[in-house]
């Protein structure tokens, strides 16, 4: 089959979420023996930086190759799109109406692109691109929703723009196949739009098998989001400090974007800041048990199964545990109270058999839960 992956967001650099699951679809699609081709909706910025934003449309070029293809939005719609953005936040309590973000005169050069390739598939991310399947003609039409949009603002606790159920509900029926990434909103977007087949694709992820390091080191790779800068402020303020008083070598390690903002807490006893991560397996080789403390956000915890597939012990939020594959069996430990995080880390540091034993528990997990995502996206396939 040839299959369209449609997105604004970038594959390339992959350091971010929503850039993963992206190529996380690529990769699996040819993985199952299915041509793959990326168009990437460019919205030039209108104030930041723009370096960043060229190199992202770079280095996407160059995984996709000739398999690339780029539709630009004009500076004129770009314009348009951000005073939009600015009526919805001030006078809307940040609410989109559901075609507020979409690129007018995209579906002319996906028709175009169709007549040339012909392809049986058709997948976008976000629901803001829902209007496209009202104009094309591929015969397979599948949105990757990422998360749960709808009053986000009341899920996370903060302000941010987000849109109502009736919202969601209009750009998901508009889609016949939806792409959810994790349990729960799996089944809440199946009561948005009934009569559409809803995928629960979670990820995949490889197994990176690592031996036992042996010191007391906390891994945490993250970006730099506000929910990720939240969780490990909670961390450090919560946990931390009942760690240390047990085990006074313990040390945090920090690494990726969000260093950024950990500048601040560098001069924390026991907390190492590293800055922005090349090789994620040399950095997961440098303790035995990784934290996931975020407890805000929707969508796939991406944190929580990226440090399971490096093998580590893994120690969460509860937050962090939301609509995982199946939670009951998941080899993860969560908590909110810092003496369960202490008990545990006494039971598991320095006892080389009870982290050999959770090296087989991620294992087994990965490898069933990989089983799953294979059989549903054969199933949309077909």
């Amino acid at each position: 089959m040839r299959i369209l992956i449609i997105s604004k967001c970038p594959t390339h650099p992959t350091n971010a979420g929503n850039r993963w699951w992206i190529l996380s679809q690529a990769e699996m699609f040819k993985s199952l023996g299915h041509d793959v081709y990326f168009l990437h909706i460019s919205e030039m910025p209108l104030r930041q930086n723009s370096k960043a934003y060229f190199e992202s449309i770079e280095e996407s070029k160059k995984y996709w190759g000739d398999r690339y293809y780029l539709f630009t939005v004009s500076k004129l719609q770009k314009i348009k799109m951000t005073l939009i953005k600015y009526y919805r936040k001030n006078f809307c309590h940040g609410f989109y109406q559901v075609d507020d973000q979409y690129p007018y005169g995209l579906e002319n050069m996906v028709n175009r692109l169709d007549e040339q390739i012909h392809f049986d598939v058709c997948v976008i991310n976000y629901y803001y691109l829902s209007r496209l399947f009202e104009f094309i003609h591929i015969p397979k039409k599948a949105i990757a929703t990422h998360d749960c949009i709808a009053y986000k603002n009341l899920k996370v606790g903060m302000p941010t723009m987000c849109i109502t159920a009736d919202t969601e509900a209009k750009a998901m029926q508009r889609c016949p196949h939806i792409f959810a990434l994790q349990e729960v909103e799996a089944d809440y977007f199946q009561l948005l739009s009934p009569n559409s087949e809803v995928y629960n694709l979670y990820g995949k992820y490889g197994y990176h098998p690592q031996p036992v390091v042996g010191n007391h080191n906390l891994l945490f790779l993250s970006g730099n989001n506000e929910f990720n800068q939240n969780g490990i402020k909670w961390f450090i303020k919560d946990i931390f400090p009942f760690i240390r008083k047990t085990f006074p070598d313990a040390e945090l390690v920090v690494g990726g974007g969000i260093c950024k903002m950990m500048s601040s807490q560098n001069n924390i006893d026991g907390v190492k800041v590293l800055g922005y991560i090349d090789n994620p397996a040399n950095f997961y080789a440098q303790g035995d048990v990784a934290i996931n403390p975020v407890y805000q956000g929707t969508g796939l915890k991406i944190k929580t199964f990226e440090s399971i597939s490096f093998d580590k012990v893994v120690m969460v939020h509860p937050h962090s545990m939301a609509g995982i594959f199946k939670k009951e069996s998941a080899p993860l430990f969560a908590s909110t109270n810092p003496i369960e995080w202490v008990e545990y880390l006494q039971k598991i540091w320095d006892n080389v058999a009870e982290i050999d034993n959770v090296k087989i528990q991620n294992k087994v997990y990965l490898a069933e839960m990989d089983r799953f995502v294979i059989a549903e996206y054969k199933k949309f396939l077909g």
